[in-house]
Formats: C-alpha cells, structure tokens, sequence
C-alpha cells in the first residue's frame, strides 16, 4: 500500500515544481466609512514564480481583491489607503471578488516575479463596499503559491476594461462595447474572468481571425468571480480583432449610472489570462480600452456558456440521470404547489418567461446582500433568461 502511494506521488509530480506559498494580509485595519481601498505590500527578496492564488477574503465584507506587480510603491509605508497600487503603472497579477475559489495554473506556466524582473514589489488591493462596526478589525489577504525553480511560459493578463460610460435609468438592454486590433506576439488564452456591478447580466469576449468569429468566453458577473478556465486554449494572433461587450439591465434603477470606481457606479472589465514564451511576454500589450461598435453574426449571436456545462462526458450522464430520477419526480408531485389549477402550470411558465415576476423563493441569497436598487425576483428572473441559474 505504501509503495502504491509512492507511485501516485511520484505520477502526480512529475512536470511539476515543489510548491510554496506566502501570505500577504492587512495588519488589523478599520473600516470606518464606504468604498475603502486598502494596500499592502510585499518586498519580494528572491526570484520567484507565481503558480496559484487563494483569497482570504469574505464578500461579504471585500467587494473585490486585486494583487499587482509594482517597480515601486507610492510610498514608505506597507499598508496605506485610498491611494495607488503602484508609484508605476505595475500591472495586475490577479483578481477576485464573490468568494471565487483558488486559482492554480496549467503546469509548466507561471508568472515571474522578484530577481531581475521589474516587479520589485507585490501588492495586494482590496476593495471595502461599506463601513463596518468601530470594534472590527480586518485581516483580510491573499495566498500565493509559488516555486523558485524556473517554467516553460509565462502567464499574463490582457485587460478589457472601460475608463467612461453612462447608463441611463429604466432600460433593460445596454451595452459597452470594446476592441482593439491585435498587433503583439502570439498568446495562448487559457481562462478568463468578468467583473462589474449590479446592473451587469453578462460580459462576454469575442475573436475575429481571418473574419472568422469566435467565442473566446461568456459569463454572468454576478456569479463567483473566479477565473474560467477554458476547454480549450484559444490562441490570439496579430492581425485578430478581439472584443469585449458589457450588458446591462436598469430597469429598477431610478437614476443615471456611471463607470467608476465606487459600489454605487458599474465597472465593465473582462480578463483574459494567458501563457506565452519567456522570451516574448514582455512585448504583449496588457490593456485594452477603446470603446467602439460592432455586430456580432447572427449564427455567433447566440452564445454557448461553457460555464455551467461539466467538463466531463461522464458528469454529463450522471447529471442527466438525477434530473431523470429526482428531479422529475419531485417536480412532477410538487406541481400542484406550483401551479394552482385556476392557471395551467405551462401558461404559468410561459408567463414567467414573458417577463411576470416570480415568487420569492430564496434565490438572492445567491447574489449576496440586496442594496437599495436590488429587486431579488428581478436578479433572479434575469439570470434564468440570460442562461444562469
């Protein structure tokens, strides 16, 4: 039996580097009024090579969690507020926000930090959505696992993100729509991530290569906030065009909203996580924010959501089986609970489909705490119409 696990250790490591790991965790801090951005840093002594990120973080309190690579930090201090990440413009590592679980990269990918990169420093930046009670103090942070022996490719982040818009009042279709032509050395997509407010219902990212249109992902925001690995890698070339488009509904929203920084304005960020050679990644560009118009094609226009699909064939079967002999049968007897015989349970559904509100059934306790423009039944109505939940 021992040397069977023997054998399994050894199968399990093979291709890969031992793994440590740091923490990085603010000291205690208060939080004494809304929309508070802390920093803490970390001065990196050593080479190292990032492989895996875990918060240590509830929504709860953390709106968002951001950890950055910075030259240089704006100033003495290790812990500050309100401030910028870097005294440069560093660049993002990683992103987290609605308790999304640990991040761990393919194998033989990292991203290097320390040594003889730029990145002197990490610094983790956390975003407090509202005041909390004068006695509690925060220790909230972050993991990262990381090797010192050296990988094949380098991970990065190519970021989709809006720097202005507006969204009015009592509409139910918005967008903000972003591109840019691909002109850095070729990358390999391999997991990507959304983020925005409370208006969002879907962020997706789009790649056109020889005129041939892709979907490179597509997700609700509003579910955990974890970086999607992909199926498959999607590779992006130079001369491909790739998209990102933000979708909103502010149909129980009573004022204008805008893009920006607090709770109370929307944001439209997708990011697409990458690997690429050592020898070419500090040639690819890492931001995209030009907001431009464009049309999907009618045959892409419906989107697959490999999200909510297992990536297993036999997970597949064994979902179709419960739904066959539970769920049916559950439904099947509860039906006169959920459809009285004065409406037709399937006129009843089809009027939920058509946009009626549903009953309260505890749904929103999967999108948090409700804020003073939530309507639960209507969070809950746009995930189902939007292929969620």
């Amino acid at each position: 039996m021992k040397f069977a696990k023997f054998i399994l250790l050894l199968v399990l490591g093979v291709g890969s580097a031992i793994s440590e790991s740091i923490d990085i965790i603010l000291p205690g801090v208060k939080i004494t009024q809304d929309d508070v951005y802390y920093h803490q840093s970390y001065k990196l002594d050593k080479t190292m090579y990032l492989t895996g990120y875990e918060a240590l973080a509830n929504s709860s309190v953390v709106h968002h969690l951001l950890v950055f690579g910075c030259k240089e930090t704006p100033g003495t201090q290790h812990t500050w507020m309100n401030s910028n990440a870097c005294k440069d413009s560093g660049s993002i590592l990683w992103a987290w926000a609605l308790d999304a679980p640990r991040f761990t990269m393919p194998v033989n990918v990292s991203m290097e930090v320390g040594g003889s990169t730029d990145i002197k420093f990490l610094v983790l930046e956390l975003h407090f959505k509202t005041k909390q009670p004068a006695n509690y103090e925060d220790n909230s942070g972050v993991k990262l696992f990381f090797t010192t022996t050296n990988t094949k490719y380098r991970a990065g982040i190519y970021l989709f993100m809006a720097e202005s818009g507006t969204l009015p009042p009592h509409q139910p279709n918005l967008q903000i729509d972003l591109g840019c032509n691909y002109t850095s050395p070729q990358i390999n997509v391999f997991a990507y991530r959304t983020h925005a407010h409370s208006l969002s219902t879907r962020i997706s990212g789009y790649k056109v290569h020889n005129e041939s249109w892709s979907v490179i992902g597509s997700r609700d925001p509003r579910l955990p906030e974890a970086f999607i690995r992909l199926d498959v890698v999607d590779v992006v070339e130079p001369g491909d065009t790739v998209y990102a488009r933000c979708e909103y509904d502010s149909t129980g929203r009573n004022r204008t909203t805008v893009i920006g920084s607090t709770h109370r304005d929307e944001m439209c960020n997708l990011y697409l996580m990458y690997y690429a050679p050592r020898e070419t990644i500090a040639s690819v560009a890492d931001v995209c924010s030009t907001q431009v118009e464009f049309t999907v094609p009618q045959q892409k226009a419906e989107i697959w959501y490999k999200e909510y699909l297992p990536g297993s064939t036999l997970y597949v079967v064994f979902g179709i089986v419960v739904m066959v002999l539970v769920i049916s049968p559950v439904a099947y007897g509860s039906r006169r609970y959920l459809c009285p015989t004065s409406l037709p349970c399937w006129d009843k559904i089809y009027r939920y489909s058509k946009g009626y509100k549903r009953p309260k059934d505890g749904f929103e306790k999967l999108f948090g705490p409700d804020d003073e423009d939530d309507d639960e039944d209507e969070v809950l109505y746009r995930s189902y119409k939007n292929g969620g939940y």
